[in-house]
Formats: C-alpha cells, structure tokens, sequence
C-alpha cells in the first residue's frame, strides 16, 4: 500500500495521472529551481540544450509537477535520518529518487549580499495562511564549492538554519520578518545572509502546522559577493502591460503583451500561461520581450494567469497578469476546475478515490466524504473517472463532475478523460485534486502481509468535554508493512476535531493513512499517529488490512 497521491486539476498540469503528490507552493524570488524550470520555463517550452531542458531529459512529466516537492514531515530540524536528495527532501511523488531539480547542473545563481534578503513564497495554488507555522532556511557551509555533476549533499549544508521565522496567523502582524500580500497569494520572508564568497545553495522550507505538516521543500542557487560592481548593477524589475487590460476576458480572442518596460540590463524573458484547459491559449512567443496570447472560446468560466520571468546580470524578477475566462454567451452556471485525467489509467480494486477542493482561504474540502474504494468492476480507465463523478455528485451540493453539455448540464461519463469537475458559479477554489491511495489488495506483492500487525486504540488524555488519543500499529510479521490504512468509528456524538502524523478522511467513520514518512513498519517495531477529539473518550475498535 501506497501513500496518497495528488493529481493536480488546477493549471497547465492536467496533463496526466500519475503517482505524484502536487503541492501548494515554491519561491518565486530569488528564483528557485522549480520556479524557473517548471513554473515560468514547462518542459515543452524549454530550448534544446538549456538548463530547464537539462533537467526534464530523463523526466519530462516530472517537470510539469514543480509543485509537488512537498513531504508530510517536520523536515530537516526533525526527520532522522534525512533523505538522499536535498532539493526535494525525499518527496513522496518520486518515491525518493532524485527530481528534476535535484540535478547537479549549472542552475543560474543569483547575486545577492550578506545581510537582509527576502524570500518570496508564491501559494497560488493552494493558499493556506491558517495553518502556516514556519518558514526555515539553510545555508551551504563558508568552505563550499559547488560542482557540477555532484549532487548535493547534507554534509554541504550547516547543521542549523540560518533562519527560522514562526507565522500566527491569528496575529500575522506579531514576526515583522513574515508579512503576506495576499492579494498575490504571496508570503514575504526576510532574513540575514551569514557571511559567504562565491557560489551557495539555500535550501528553503515552508511547513505547516500538525493539522496536516505538509512541508514545502526548494533550493535556490546564489552568488554571494559577486563581481557585478555592487551598486553598478541595475535592479531587474519585471512589469507587464497588458491589451485590453481587462479582469474579464470574453469568449475568443488575443490579449497583447508587452514587457518591454520591464528594468535591467540585458533582458531575457520567459513566459508562461497556467490554465485548466491549456489546449485553449497559445502564445506567440515564449521569449520575446513581447508576446500575444491567442484565446479560444471556452465553455465554462476559468482562471487563467500569464508569468513573465525577466533575467538580467545575475538576478530574476517574476510578475503575472491574472484574469477571468469566461464564455461569451455570458450565461454560464460553471465554474471550470479540471480534468478529472488527462489520459487513460487503469486502477486496481481496492485503491481509495476522492476529490479534494482548496479554496481561496486554503481550507481543504472532500468529496466524498469517505473515500470511494474501487471494485474490479469500477477500477478500469472509463469506469473509475465515472464512479468518482457518480460519488462526487451525489453528495455535493456545488461540485459536479462530468461532460458539460449544450444544455449547461453535467452528466458523467464513462470515458478515461472526457470528465471534468465544475463549481456552481460564484465559487472560489484555487485548487482540485485527485486523490488516489493504492489498495495493495492484500496480496504481499508490495512486502505486506494482511492482518501481520496489531492495532491499538489509546486514549492519552481525557477533560470529560474532549480527548487526545493516538491509534498504534505494530509489525507482528516476519516482512516489512509497506502502507498502511486503518479505520475507526464512534458509537455516540464524538468527533474528531485534528491530528497529526497521518493522512485523515471520512467523519464517523473515520480513515487514517500514512504519510510518506511512516509508511514502512519493520518487523517488530510500531508507528503511532495522534488526535484531539470532543465528546466522549471511547475507545472504538481499529480495524484495517494490516491489523489483526
């Protein structure tokens, strides 16, 4: 059994299904490598022979998920031992192995100083500022030398974070070092550069709190004291000006672009369009210093947001111009999120299915609450796509999937990619996400061995109006447990309210799954996840594929 995976719905990445885990967020300045080489640069843009067509040779899908370098960890200050990779932590989408931005390669490197720096963390795609807790930063050691063709390592980096700064967002005034623009889905976070000469790395964190610890992981290459004159260098400044400069666009058209405003001294350009349906826009040229945008007709109302990265002298500035799609009859009831899939993919019975939705406040919605576990019957390429749709449909109010008609209505289908998920008109969703958890179907083939582990239900503390109780599962067999899922259930009005150091769904009853951390239980040892609940502190039974 497999952790959850995400296919991101939002964007230019509807492209496939894959066993990824798209996140929520990246520096966008100083650039990081998955912002230039993912964000601003996709692989089908790249030019033969640069760096972002260097990283996306052995992995070309890879490079449209530069979102998903995400772990469900506390991250470096906490997991031991660290994995292999640096940039990408071990994220789960690549079950370890190296990313696209976890390659040696001559990444461009940005001037800066020693002292005051600000780091800026985009969250378009899933803007949770409520449960941010963190933001850290490491930095490479003074005696550093960065080489092409190897790897980064921990040993290159200090044991301590140059920069750790705490966010409350129940009083986002209180660090003067974190401020947000959320008009911008932005996060502002200022720190002081220790004293470093040459080429250095920063690897860089954004972790949430124990409602989920998702943790964001990037690198960002830099030249420190560099030999660019200092204060002869020019700011770089990115500005777009858009015609028409419109917040809604209408049915088919062009919007022209010009960036020729932008500051800095020998300019280069990089633009990029992000759209749940991407075969709808076109630009004329990826990197001019103007470009015009080609709009088709589109059938239901969509965000759609053009980046522009402008380069010059060692240093990047990155802006974008967002905008509403919509049709041009004008009466639209839908809101555009996504393809469902964006090719044909078989399932086996028993992987979970459901639909997460992120909204603008970055709260998590599911649909179903309780996710789908598939039958041989519904587990194929056409029918897998139609059952969600028929789950999804049943029970949300404001959430459709399926094939939108000439009527205005959507009606499921059982086609591998014609179903697509639609939010009655107002909504405000920045994110849809597919999730998909691998049943395992309990045949050992992935090292688990059904009913090889026990499963404890223990209450840890109890003030009679709540509780705090964690659920143990112990490897009872001779092989290693791969994944695993458990559930539960509450006989009266109790809930549970967070938790932390698993995967949660449903609500009474509920599921818990490993995160990608903890999924593997040794023989004989045990793995504990917790969480706070109100009501009454019964202790209900655990049941699950690896317990007993």
């Amino acid at each position: 059994m497999k952790p959850y995976y995400y296919k991101t719905l939002m964007g230019s990445l509807a492209v496939m299904l894959s066993a990824s885990v798209f996140g929520h967020g990246l520096i966008s300045e100083p650039a990081s490598r998955n912002w230039t080489c993912g964000a601003i640069t996709k692989p089908d843009q790249a030019e033969p022979g640069s760096i972002c067509a260097q990283a996306f040779e052995d992995d070309f899908n890879g490079g449209y998920q530069f979102m998903s370098v995400l772990t469900h960890t506390q991250g470096r200050a906490v997991v031991d031992p660290l994995p292999e990779n640096v940039c990408s932590f071990g994220t789960s989408t690549w079950n370890g192995q190296a990313t696209p931005w976890d390659k040696p390669l001559d990444w461009p490197a940005h001037e800066i100083e020693p002292g005051p720096l600000t780091l800026t963390w985009d969250i378009s795609w899933g803007p949770h500022w409520d449960d941010t807790e963190e933001f850290r930063y490491w930095i490479t050691k003074p005696n550093f030398q960065y080489q092409v063709g190897r790897a980064l390592t921990w040993d290159d980096f200090e044991e301590e974070a140059f920069c750790v700064l705490g966010y409350d967002d129940n009083n986002p005034n209180a660090n003067p070092n974190v401020w947000t623009e959320r008009s911008a889905n932005l996060f502002h976070t200022q720190c002081q550069v220790p004293e470093r000469a040459g080429r250095h790395v920063i690897y860089a964190e954004w972790g949430r709190n124990e409602w989920t610890y998702e943790r964001f992981h990037t690198c960002v290459d830099v030249q420190i004291g560099g030999d660019g004159g200092g204060g002869d260098v020019v700011p770089v400044v990115a500005d777009i000006q858009a015609t028409p400069d419109t917040s809604v666009f209408v049915g088919d058209g062009q919007i022209a672009l010009d960036a020729s405003n932008s500051q800095g001294n020998n300019l280069s350009y990089q633009w990029s369009v992000d759209a749940v349906n991407p075969s709808l826009y076109s630009l004329s040229s990826a990197s001019g210093s103007s470009t015009v945008l080609t709009l088709a007709e589109p059938a239901a109302e969509s965000q759609v947001t053009v980046h522009l990265q402008v380069t010059g002298q060692g240093a990047s500035s990155s802006t974008s111009v967002s905008f509403t799609h919509v049709p041009a009859a004008g009466d639209s009831n839908w809101i555009d999120l996504g393809a469902v899939s964006g090719q044909a993919n078989a399932l086996s019975a028993g992987d979970q299915v459901q639909l997460r939705l992120v909204d603008s406040n970055g709260v998590d919605t599911y649909y179903p609450a309780n996710a789908l576990v598939l039958t041989e019957a519904t587990a194929g390429a056409n029918a897998w796509p139609y059952a969600l749709a028929q789950a999804v449909n049943s029970e949300a109010s404001n959430i459709r999937i399926g094939a939108l008609d000439a009527n205005g209505d959507v009606n499921p289908a059982q086609s591998a990619t014609a179903n697509r998920i639609y939010a009655t008109a107002p909504a405000s969703y920045n994110g849809a996400f597919v999730l998909i958890q691998d049943g395992g179907n309990g045949d050992g083939g992935n090292g688990e061995e059904p009913g090889a582990g026990s499963c404890e239900y223990v209450v840890v503390d109890d003030w009679g109006a709540g509780f705090v109780a964690n659920i143990r599962i112990t490897n009872n067999g001779s092989t290693p447990i791969n994944g695993w899922t458990v559930n539960w259930e509450y006989s009266g009005n109790t809930t549970m309210t967070n938790g932390w150091n698993a995967e949660f769904s449903g609500s009474n009853p509920y599921s818990a799954s490993n995160m990608g951390w903890n999924g593997e239980i040794q023989p004989g040892d045990t793995v504990e996840f917790g969480f706070q609940g109100e009501g009454s502190a019964e202790a209900p039974e655990v049941t699950g594929n690896v317990c007993d």
